[in-house]
């Protein structure tokens, strides 16, 4: 063991032989804090996030909804929404288109004879002729009844063709009153071809502005 002999003089004693072993000694066994190696050290915990979690604003949730769309359960619910309207409406108009075209190629077939009251002989060619081109006519507005009731997004073609039967009644109108009155059934078909368009279309508004307002409901409940 060694020791440090103070000078007389003040100056710092000598250290015998071991002062370094002893230095080092006492720095490892001192009184101080010991370093902890860095590789021991536990790791910074990272400082929290000053995010906000409270509740989203209300504006935000609602823009949120707008840009992603309607839910599909909601989609799916509103296309049903006057779904038995116009199945039934696409029906009666498919009706409609048979019943015209099936006149028409009865008359197409048979010319001036398959009309009431009418004799066949003699036959006048020129009132054949434009008897059944007018015929093949009438096929051609029943065949266009049902592929609009078939291809339903051509609806709108509905109002044009529901037009051209009304003015084929009005042409019986003019007939009857310059020429004197015609055959029963062919008064009957008069009143219908008046009537019966104009309803058809006053039926397609009517459904076309119900179905809208369910699907209004829809979306804000």
């Amino acid at each position: 063991m060694s020791t440090n002999i103070p000078d007389p003089h003040g100056r710092p004693g000598t250290n015998t032989p071991g002062s370094a072993a002893s230095a080092s000694s006492t720095g490892s066994t001192g009184t101080g804090p010991a370093e902890t190696p860095p590789s021991t050290r536990p790791p910074s915990t990272p400082a929290p996030s000053r995010t906000s979690a409270g509740p989203a604003r209300e504006g935000t949730t609602k823009g949120d909804s707008a840009r992603k769309g309607t839910p599909p359960e909601k989609t799916k619910a509103s296309e049903g929404i006057g779904g038995s309207d116009w199945s039934m409406f696409r029906t009666v108009v498919v009706l409609v288109g048979l019943i015209l075209a099936g006149f028409g190629a009865y008359y197409l077939i048979l010319g001036t004879a398959g009309l009431p009251d009418t004799d066949a002989r003699p036959v006048n060619p020129t009132l054949e002729n434009q008897f059944r081109f007018f015929s093949a006519m009438m096929v051609g507005v029943g065949a266009a009844f049902v592929t609009i009731a078939v291809k339903f997004k051509w609806a709108n073609m509905l109002w044009l063709v529901c037009l051209m039967v009304f003015a084929g009644g009005i042409g019986r109108v003019l007939s009857w009153a310059f020429s004197g009155t015609p055959h029963y059934l062919l008064i009957i078909l008069m009143v219908v071809e008046l009537a019966f368009p104009a309803a058809l279309l006053v039926w397609h508004k009517y459904i076309t502005k119900t179905t809208q307002l369910r699907k209004d409901f829809s979306s804000r409940s």
